[in-house]
């Protein structure tokens, strides 16, 4: 009886030590992923913080006469560190603060261009948009999908769906062709761009560096919303 105790009393200490390493180890392993969290998140904020820096410099080098200034960014609020290279498009929205003009600026990216360790510039390309310039953009990547016309007066009054255009936010003036997975409308744009239609998404075959970029819808209807607006 004796031995069966001192059996048990040895069985319930191992037991327990067990336990306790596993507890610790499991704290260990959650106080690590909370550090590598933290540190994913610090990644992100220096990746917006340089991307930020070299918008600013591009800013100031194409609209020289700017001289105060608002920019933002969105594009990278909620994306983990894991899914940079999945971001094709930085957008970053100027408003002149004098004259109240609104300008968007993109950054378009190639893959590999930000991990955890940073940004390779050399990946990505940048591209100014004034008001005039989008609503042309816009009109042809319209056409492109639906095969109607629409004037550019429409087209700034408007706001681009998924399915078309909408005026008023309420009569759809266009409706974007329904295609399926493996086709694709294309256009010539300019000596920059070839726009492709696909699937009610927006891309845009970049000449210079021969990427297809496909732009978030909800890119789209926030630059135009941006540039078009009387505020």
């Amino acid at each position: 009886m004796k031995k069966l105790s001192v059996f048990l009393i040895t069985l319930i200490f191992l037991t327990s030590n067990t336990i306790k390493a596993q507890e610790n180890a499991g704290a260990a392993a959650a106080a690590g992923a909370l550090v590598g969290a933290i540190a994913a998140i610090a990644a992100i904020d220096q990746i917006e913080e340089s991307l930020e820096l070299i918008a600013v410099e591009r800013v100031l080098e194409a609209y020289p006469f700017l001289t105060n200034f608002e920019l933002k960014s969105a594009t990278l609020k909620g994306t983990k560190a894991k899914d940079l290279s999945s971001v094709r498009v930085v957008s970053f929205n100027i408003t002149d603060l004098d004259t109240k003009e609104r300008y968007v600026l993109f950054a378009f990216t190639s893959y590999g261009w930000a991990n955890e360790y940073g940004v390779d510039f050399s990946r990505i390309l940048w591209k100014n948009f004034r008001r005039n310039e989008w609503n042309n953009l816009m009109q042809k990547y319209i056409e492109t999908a639906s095969g109607e016309k629409v004037s550019l007066q429409d087209i700034a009054e408007s706001k681009i769906v998924n399915s078309g255009v909408k005026q008023g936010g309420l009569k759809y003036i266009v409706k974007f062709d329904k295609l399926k997975g493996d086709v694709y409308q294309t256009s010539d744009y300019s000596d920059e761009f070839k726009i492709v239609f696909n699937e009610k998404s927006l891309g845009l075959y970049l000449k210079a560096t021969s990427n297809l970029i496909q732009i978030a819808r909800s890119t789209i209807i926030e630059t135009h919303e941006h540039l078009n607006s009387e505020e």
